[in-house]
């Protein structure tokens, strides 16, 4: 008896009723999208008008700076670096393997999804031109504040790469979901403790990534969806 191959992308839901799930699918994803895209322009909309939300973030920076700890420095710099050298490298070696694999495809989706989200970072930091913090003036930074290119690199980067070993492995989703958000979540965090970032810039950071993380990781479902053999072809494989 044969073994046929595993469909990982493919639900229950998906195999029986293929359109009402794409429906569902394309619904949710639509929905996720607006909403991030509405929360990314309520931020971007309130902050320069210095109403509540410009108080909160300089409330909020304000205590984090007042109840900062060296030691708290020390592990939240080791913890940013993960969403900016250290992403960098993790990029860099996810790319060898995928090249080293020939899955050019996949590797053409990475530089997309991670070369998009920086491209487009930079883009929305020209548009709104936001000062960082005035705690921000102990760092080296040649950059505008807003979005975080940090909090929307680890989100877009790190989601994809979930994704993509999701795929791989659908027995790690609940832990890959779980270290993701935790990371992401982190190194946000970070960047705000550290005075480089205000809180909406973080926010406004997960909002515009969300967006594009869900444009790339359709993306790659639909080109590993076409790669999996079709149910016809599974149907005339003998047992």
């Amino acid at each position: 008896m044969s073994v046929r191959p595993r469909t990982p992308l493919r639900s229950s839901l998906a195999r029986s009723y293929p359109r009402t799930f794409l429906s569902i699918y394309t619904t949710v994803g639509f929905a996720i999208a607006a909403g991030c895209t509405w929360a990314f322009f309520a931020i971007a909309d309130e902050f320069p008008e210095h109403g509540w939300l410009a108080h909160f973030d300089v409330f909020v920076a304000n205590w984090l700076q007042q109840h900062g700890t060296q030691t708290g420095e020390i592990v939240f710099r080791a913890i940013s670096y993960l969403g900016g050298a250290g992403l960098t490298a993790l990029v860099l070696a996810a790319s060898l393997s995928m090249a080293w694999r020939r899955d050019w495809r996949l590797l053409f989706a990475l530089a997309i999804t991670c070369g998009g989200a920086a491209l487009l970072n930079g883009a929305l930091k020209e548009e709104f031109r936001r000062a960082r913090p005035s705690f921000a003036s102990a760092f080296t930074l040649s950059s505008w504040s807003f979005p975080s290119a940090h909090a929307m690199n680890s989100l877009v980067t790190y989601g994809f790469l979930a994704a993509w070993l999701i795929a791989l492995r659908p027995s790690f989703r609940t832990p890959a979901i779980v270290t993701t958000v935790v990371l992401v979540v982190a190194i946000g965090f970070a960047r705000i403790y550290l005075g480089v970032h205000y809180l909406s810039d973080v926010l406004a950071g997960y909002s515009a990534g969300m967006v594009w993380l869900l444009v790339c990781t359709s993306g790659l479902r639909f080109m590993l969806e076409s790669r999996l053999p079709t149910a016809s072809a599974d149907s005339d494989r003998p047992d």
